[in-house]
């Protein structure tokens, strides 16, 4: 028996669980349509080490420093600067 069953390993699910498993003390499953972690952000190597966002590029942004070293954690942050060109 687990205390808590989380639905969708996306960001939201994947974070509550690690919270309440590594914070609270309490078992957790999580279930997924998905055989991955990350939702829609999910990237992976193929099989010639090219980096694939499987369902498109997502950028990731916060202004918030705990937020940013909260996920540093679990993963390792690609440099990048949008810019937007544009004309009226």
């Amino acid at each position: 028996m687990f205390d808590y069953l989380i639905v969708g390993a996306g960001f939201a699910g994947s974070v509550i669980a690690e919270r309440l498993a590594n914070q609270a003390g309490k078992t957790v499953l999580i279930i997924d349509t998905r055989n991955h972690i990350g939702g829609n952000a999910y990237d992976h190597y193929d099989n010639h080490g090219i980096l694939v966002h499987k369902y498109g590029p997502h950028i990731f942004h916060t202004n918030s420093r705990q937020v940013f070293e909260y996920l540093s954690q679990f993963t390792e942050w690609r440099p990048y600067e949008h810019r937007v060109l544009a004309s009226v």
